[in-house]
């Protein structure tokens, strides 16, 4: 069951991040990333998720007896979901950060013109 918790706090934790960078990195960014408090709150809830995956996995790997005890078919097809649903659904929630809309930033300093 830990490798089942594990994947699935992994994939939320994809989702997470992903939705918080191309909200942040897009064009305009979505009003709550100007808020300090609402951006430290999904720092600090992608920091304490990635961990746990990570804990899970290792406790998983540490006793496999216990992890093949404790398997569960909905368990694992929830956690399918979860992985198929980061896979498709991550790289649309990242999108806006990638797109060439972004602001340019134009220097207030004039760079010198050589004339010939």
């Amino acid at each position: 069951m830990d490798i089942i918790l594990g994947l699935c706090a992994a994939s939320v934790t994809v989702l997470m991040f992903c939705w918080a960078f191309g909200a942040h990195r897009r064009a305009v960014p979505a009003g709550w990333t100007l808020w300090p408090g609402a951006s430290m709150l999904t720092c600090v809830a992608l920091t304490m998720l990635a961990p746990l995956s990570l804990g899970l996995f290792v406790r998983a790997a540490m006793a496999p007896a216990r992890v093949v005890e404790t398997f569960n078919w909905e368990a694992a097809l929830v956690a399918v979901a979860l992985m198929a649903l980061a896979a498709i659904l991550g790289p649309v929630l990242i999108r806006p950060a990638r797109s060439g809309a972004r602001p340019t930033v134009v220097s207030a300093v004039a760079a010198p013109v050589a004339t010939a």
